[in-house]
């Protein structure tokens, strides 16, 4: 299903496109311009578009009911439009089988305004509509928006984002107290030289900090600071995160109270 296109110089880019096949992914192509007028970038293109398609339609339909105006989250919200994971996403992101919680990913439709602390400093919303984000399995509601599946989940539910919609390890941002770690591979052999078969290794519990996200949110306002910094090996939890892996290397996605040590 395309999205659509949007004017560029006097050529038009296509700048998203949702396709449903046996494995469902989201892709950004953009086809080359005569000049250079075109200073938007992909994402602003992205919403610009996104806008203009909502705005075509007077009626929206969720899960059978009509509606007369388009679906608005409120508070911490986050209506996302959801592609179903193939195996690897174009960009490379492979989703193992092996973990515990499945990532799923889509497009922002309707970002919420944010919520309070209970003391009442605000927590502001740093998602917004054309958004690429990947957010763990467990969790939010799924609803058929327009004929197509969407699911419903709070900011604090996704994991993190992709720049300019790019399934990359490089464009991935966590979101506030999410950190992306690099993991160690796990020892195939025994101390006396047993060579171990691949369930019997053991799962690694450090690795290398390749992204992080701005902290902790404290009730201040200001984020607590961070006590590692990208490059830095780390030792986490046995239980924690999501396992993601790109290219054939294995990553996790933790919060920042998961990371238990520095090496």
């Amino acid at each position: 299903m395309d999205f659509g296109f949007i004017g560029c110089g006097v050529n038009r880019s296509l700048f998203i496109r949702l396709n449903h096949s046996n494995g469902h992914s989201i892709c950004l192509k953009k086809s080359n311009t005569v000049n250079n007028k075109c200073t938007s970038s992909p994402v602003q293109k992205r919403r610009i578009q996104m806008q203009a398609v909502t705005d075509e339609k007077s009626e929206h339909v969720l899960n059978g009911l009509k509606l007369n105006a388009p679906f608005r989250a409120l508070r911490n919200n986050v209506l996302v439009k959801l592609a179903e994971a193939p195996e690897q996403t174009s960009g490379g992101l492979f989703l193992t089988s092996e973990a515990k919680e499945k990532p799923n990913y889509g497009m922002v439709v309707s970002a919420g305004p944010g919520t309070y602390f209970p003391s009442g400093g605000k927590i502001p919303m740093v998602l917004e509509e054309g958004d690429t984000v990947l957010f763990g399995k467990y969790g939010g509601d799924e609803v058929v928006y327009d004929g197509e599946k969407h699911i419903i989940v709070t900011q604090d539910d996704v994991l993190c984002k992709f720049e300019n919609g790019n399934y990359s390890v490089g464009a991935l941002k966590p979101l506030f107290d999410r950190v992306l770690i690099k993991k160690d591979k796990g020892a195939e052999q025994t101390s006396g030289g047993l060579t171990l078969s691949t369930t019997a290794i053991e799962k690694p519990t450090s690795g290398e900090v390749t992204a992080l996200g701005d902290g902790r949110l404290m009730e201040n306002g200001e984020f607590e600071p961070h006590a590692f910094k990208v490059g830095n090996r780390v030792m986490y939890g046995k239980y924690a995160g999501t396992d993601v892996s790109f290219e054939g290397v294995d990553y996790i996605l933790v919060r920042v109270t998961d990371i238990i040590a520095t090496l």
